[in-house]
C-alpha cells in the first residue's frame, strides 16, 4: 500500500493505513452505533492524515418515497465559518447528484464549482481543493444515531466523503483513502453496525413509494408552467404569481425546471407532507407542472392526493 506524499505524510508510523485499520479493530468494541464509526473515520482523516476538512455523506430514504443526503459526519481543522461553508445546501445538493449518479470528482478548485461566497471563505482559510469519493454497499445504512427524522428508514449504503484540502490530492492518496473506507466497512459489518444485506442494487435509490408511483416521485421534476412564464415577461414590475403561503412560496422560488423533488425536499428541510401539500397546491393553481427526468410530462393523477 502507497504512503501519503510529503504533504500529508506526519513521519508517524501510526499514520500507515494498516496501523490505522488495526487500531480500529481496537476500538470498534465500543462502537454501537455505525455514525460512531464514520465520526472516528473523519476523526482519523483530519488529525492523523492532516487533510483540513472531512464530511460524510450518505443516501437517506423515508417510509414515503422522499429521498436525499444526509450529513453523516463532520470535522475541520479550520473555524466554524469554514465548516459551515463545507456543510451548505450547495455542498448537500452537488453531493445528492453525485449519490444519485455514483460519482465522485477529482481534486478542482472551490472557484470553479461553488459560488462567489463560499467559494473565496474556503479560499482564505486554505481549503482550495474539493475532492469526493463515492463508495457503495450491499448492505442496509440505518437511520443516523441521535434523532433521526420521522419516517427514516435503513437505505442500500451509498456514501460520498467530502474533503476540502489546501493541495490537489495525489493518486496515492486516493488509494490509502480507498483502503481505510473498504476495511472500516468490511469490520463495521462484521460488527453488526450495518443492518441486513440489501438486495444487489444498481442505479438510484428506488422510492419506497415506487411500486405505486411510476416514476418514483423523488426524482419526478417541477418547472413553472409556460403561461406564467409569459405573464411576467409582459409585466415585469409585477409577479404574475402572488403565494401568501410562506412554505408554498418556498417552494416555487426554488423551482426551476431542474431540480427534482428530493433536492427541493432537501433545500427547503421540509417533511414529507409539507413538500406534497406545496406541491399539489401549486398544482392546483396551475402555477407548475411535473415531467420526468427524461422530459415526459406526468398527469396529475400519478401525483399523491392523499397523505
Amino acid at each position: 500500500m502507497d504512503d501519503f506524499s510529503p504533504y500529508y505524510n506526519r513521519s508517524n508510523e501510526n499514520t500507515r493505513p494498516v496501523a490505522i485499520v488495526s487500531q480500529l479493530l481496537r476500538n470498534v468494541a465500543t462502537m454501537h452505533h455505525i455514525d460512531e464509526l464514520f465520526t472516528w473515520i473523519t476523526s482519523i482523516m483530519v488529525w492523523r492524515l492532516n487533510i483540513d476538512s472531512v464530511q460524510i455523506w450518505s443516501t437517506q430514504a423515508s417510509a414515503t418515497g422522499i429521498l436525499y443526503a444526509k450529513l453523516r459526519a463532520s470535522i475541520s481543522q479550520r473555524p466554524v465559518q469554514t465548516q459551515q461553508m463545507s456543510e451548505s445546501a450547495e455542498v448537500g445538493t452537488l453531493v445528492e447528484r453525485m449519490l444519485q449518479e455514483q460519482r465522485g470528482i477529482p481534486s478542482i478548485p472551490v472557484t470553479s464549482i461553488f459560488s462567489q461566497y463560499p467559494a473565496t471563505i474556503l479560499e482564505q482559510q486554505n481549503c482550495r481543493y474539493w475532492t469526493t469519493y463515492f463508495f457503495s454497499q450491499d448492505a442496509l445504512l440505518p437511520p443516523t444515531q441521535g434523532e433521526p427524522l420521522a419516517g427514516e428508514i435503513p437505505t442500500p449504503l451509498q456514501l460520498v466523503f467530502s474533503l476540502f484540502t489546501r493541495q490537489p490530492l495525489p493518486p496515492s492518496h486516493t488509494r490509502t483513502i480507498s483502503f481505510l473506507v473498504e476495511q472500516s466497512l468490511r469490520i463495521a459489518s462484521s460488527r453488526g453496525l450495518l443492518l441486513m444485506t440489501a438486495p444487489q442494487f444498481s442505479g438510484p435509490i428506488p422510492a419506497a413509494s415506487e411500486k405505486t408511483i411510476e416514476p418514483p416521485l423523488a426524482y419526478l421534476i417541477p418547472e413553472r408552467t409556460q403561461v406564467t412564464e409569459i405573464e411576467q415577461a409582459k409585466n415585469s414590475f409585477n409577479s404574475a404569481v402572488v403565494i401568501t403561503e410562506k412554505k408554498i412560496r418556498q417552494m416555487y422560488s426554488l423551482i426551476d425546471g431542474k431540480k427534482n423533488i428530493a433536492e427541493l425536499a432537501f433545500l427547503t428541510r421540509m417533511h414529507r407532507r409539507e413538500v406534497l401539500e406545496a406541491l399539489q397546491a401549486l398544482l392546483s393553481r396551475g402555477h407548475i407542472k411535473l415531467r420526468e427526468p427524461g422530459g415526459r410530462p406526468v398527469e396529475l393523477s400519478s401525483f399523491p392526493q392523499s397523505f
